[in-house]
C-alpha cells in the first residue's frame, strides 16, 4: 500500500480534507511537510475494513510526524488528519 500511495503522491494526485489542513496548520505544518511523510515514512498501522492507514514520517524540519490516509475509488490519496507526533 506504501508504494501506491508514494506514486500518487508524486504524480500530485493527493488532497487533504479541510480537517486535515486545519491539524497541520496547528502544529505548523504544511503540504510540504505531508508529502515528505508520505514519500518517505512508513506504516505504523491501517484499517482495512475503512481502506485507511496510518504513515509515520518526519516533516521537513525534522519533527515526528502521522498522517492518515486512504485510497479514494477514484484514485488519490485522501488524507484524512496530520499531527505531530
Amino acid at each position: 500500500m506504501i508504494r501506491q500511495i508514494r506514486a500518487l503522491v508524486r504524480n500530485g494526485l493527493y488532497y487533504l480534507t479541510e480537517h486535515a489542513d486545519d491539524e497541520a496548520m496547528a502544529d505548523g505544518l504544511d503540504i510540504y511537510d505531508v508529502e515528505r511523510a508520505l514519500l518517505t515514512g512508513k506504516i505504523r498501522r491501517t484499517w482495512p475494513r475503512e481502506g485507511k492507514c496510518e504513515v509515520v514520517g518526519t516533516s521537513l524540519d525534522g519533527r515526528a510526524m502521522g498522517v492518515v490516509c486512504r485510497v479514494t475509488e477514484g484514485g488519490k490519496v485522501r488524507v484524512i488528519t496530520v499531527y505531530e507526533d
